[in-house]
């Protein structure tokens, strides 16, 4: 039972500390969305139901981009190798709304940021002016970083 209470306690500890936070500045982001090919990807999750567990595949338009320059809390330039868990929080300068997507969705249309808010719901598209972004911050599950070195 001490156990249980210990796991139950240590659990939330533990995921909470597997999150990283990164912040990269529009410019950065537009800069490494230009010219990003969009490609067909798929996602699978099971749906339970009380006899057996289902599989459903969803399909979504997924980017190609392998790392992401940006800066870490101490400030320092690193690249993130995003993983499927990967998301991007874009605050509105006039709304001060937050815009989630998550990051292997998002590409640059025109003079937006656009995304997925979920793989799941694939009409669920969320959208963001450039000129109206405030801050963006990338949150990441254990993902691997390596520090930016200049040449």
């Amino acid at each position: 039972m001490k156990l249980k209470i210990l796991i139950f306690l240590l659990f939330p500890i533990i995921f909470i500390g597997c999150i990283s936070y990164y912040g990269i500045s529009t410019e950065e982001l537009t800069r490494q969305l230009k010219g990003q090919s969009k490609t067909e990807a798929s996602n699978t999750f099971q749906v339970f139901t009380p006899t057996t567990p289902i599989p459903i595949t969803t399909k979504y338009l997924a980017n190609k981009i392998e790392k992401i320059l940006c800066r870490n809390s101490d400030g320092e330039l690193v690249y993130v190798y995003p993983n499927q868990n990967t998301q991007l929080e874009f605050t509105s300068k006039s709304t001060h709304d937050v815009v989630t997507m998550y990051f292997d969705t998002v590409f640059l249309e025109g003079t937006k940021i656009v995304g997925l808010r979920s793989r799941i719901i694939t009409s669920m598209t969320r959208e963001i002016e450039i000129s109206d972004i405030e801050k963006i911050e990338i949150y990441t599950e254990m993902s691997k970083t390596e520090k930016f070195q200049e040449n």
